[in-house]
């Protein structure tokens, strides 16, 4: 989670302070801008992660590995029922 960005900054103060050191510290799931930067980059120019359809995450010494989708992730009438939900939130439906 990069949770020290932007996107956060709609949240209440005690949010903004707390899940930070939370993510970092309890979860381990803590990420620099920098870092998910480092991988963003990674998944354009790998040629080991051009797979298409799939999850990456990487572990503590930043080794990228696939994720198993879940049945209900991969569920193709939950995907259509959540594209067309989305299209109507947006105004494209």
């Amino acid at each position: 989670c990069i949770a020290t960005t932007g996107l956060f900054r709609e949240h209440v103060p005690p949010f903004r302070l707390l899940f930070p050191p939370f993510q970092k510290y309890i979860t381990k799931g803590f990420v620099s801008e920098e870092e998910a930067g480092k991988r963003l980059a990674q998944v354009v120019s790998n040629p080991s992660l051009t797979k298409s359809g799939v999850y990456w995450s990487w572990n503590n010494n930043s080794a990228s590995f696939e994720n198993q989708l879940s049945e209900e992730a991969s569920d193709p009438e939950k995907a259509k029922k959540l594209w067309e939900i989305s299209e109507k939130l947006v105004g494209l439906a």
